[in-house]
């Protein structure tokens, strides 16, 4: 199937920098998929779509700051993003993490780490150390102690902004590429990128929308750095899809299950809590699985020609073209689908990406 497939064009104009200051005013596409009717919303207008006995699945992963500035005992600026997350921290911590400089680091060499805030404890260093080179501008670096983990996050690290959101991170980035009911005990694991569905969700939306009875279930999936990664293989199915870890509450799976039985719908919070649930969810769409172990993984590549278990209703923003994301909305409601939709969002206006608006699809 051919990539190319999957491109669109469009203003760049329309990427979304910045974030809005009252998230759930954000604009909302909704699309009868069945019908293919139309209307154009707010997102605080979603509780309007959800009833009694309705469950509302979101992925309350914690966006940990992943991005670090330092410096070589040169002087050379080092930049490292850490790339995934344990959901076990003990120390000495290793992780993986892509190591940019100016001229390529050591194995065994320490980075002194610097950003907004300092990165001194006492007028005493904080080093990172470069352990292992693994191909690609990848490393496996390590923090000592948990002294120093705690120094770097709190001081040092950054909020990983993706990639087409050319500024600097600020403060209230920190807010903001965060979801209000995101697990900060990391009990879950921890993510590099926002489940961006759910930035659109307030207190007050969750208020409204639980007062017409609808019921939060929250699933945790760790969104690792390649989701930002297009698909770059001609024939899509020839992408390597990245490994993410996730879990699943038996609380969350007896709710989404009861739900199934009783004939409520279930409406998933974006590709990521898709993921999940498509995981771990019966081939017959009977319900899901409950998801507690440590370390569990899901590599699941979702495309034109799969079938979907229980995903009938998904909140979602507009994905980047050539993109995972793109091609599982296009397995999700069709190719020419798909299209109409972006190309409906376009001619609105509709901002697009991580800090953009959103739109639901339901009656899938």
């Amino acid at each position: 199937m051919d990539i190319n497939l999957f491109d669109y064009e469009f203003d760049h104009k329309l990427i979304a920098k910045y974030p809005k200051k009252d998230r759930d005013k954000a604009r909302l596409l909704a699309v009868d998929v069945q019908n293919f009717k139309i209307g154009h919303k707010k997102f605080y207008e979603i509780s309007e779509y959800i009833g009694k006995g309705d469950v509302v699945a979101v992925n309350n992963s914690f966006v940990k700051k992943a991005r670090i500035l330092g410096s070589r005992a040169s002087g050379g600026k080092v930049e490292i993003f850490i790339t995934e997350f344990p959901q076990d921290i003990s120390f000495p911590l290793k992780l993986n993490a892509l190591v940019k400089s100016h001229k390529s680091v050591k194995e065994s060499e320490e980075i002194a780490v610097a950003g907004r805030g300092g990165g001194v404890s006492e007028n005493i260093p904080v080093f990172i150390k470069i352990l292992k080179k693994l191909g690609g501008g990848n490393f496996e670096i390590s923090m000592q102690t948990k002294k120093d983990y705690d120094c770097i996050f709190e001081k040092c690290a950054q909020i990983p902004l993706p990639p087409y959101i050319k500024r600097s991170t600020g403060k209230a980035d920190e807010i903001y590429y965060q979801t209000v009911y995101a697990d900060g005990t990391g009990t879950g694991g921890f993510s590099v990128a926002a489940p961006t569905a759910g930035l659109h969700f307030t207190g007050k939306t969750i208020e409204n929308i639980k007062s017409r009875g609808g019921v939060f279930a929250p699933v945790s999936l760790n969104i690792g750095l390649g989701t930002f990664l297009p698909v770059r293989t001609e024939n899509i199915k020839e992408h390597d899809m990245h490994k993410e870890t996730y879990s699943i509450s038996k609380e969350t799976a007896d709710i989404i299950n009861g739900a199934i039985e009783s004939g409520n719908k279930i409406i998933l919070t974006g590709t990521s809590t898709v993921r999940c649930l498509e995981s771990s969810a019966s081939a017959d769409g009977g319900g899901v699985k409950a998801a507690c172990g440590r370390n569990l993984e899901t590599s699941l590549y979702i495309y034109p020609g799969y079938k979907f278990k229980i995903t009938k209703n998904l909140i979602t923003n507009f994905h980047q073209p050539k993109s995972s994301l793109y091609i599982m909305i296009c397995a999700l409601i069709g190719i020419e689908k798909t299209r109409a939709v972006y190309e409906e969002a376009l001619k609105n206006g509709y901002s697009l990406f991580s800090y953009g608006d959103a739109m639901y699809l339901y009656n899938i």
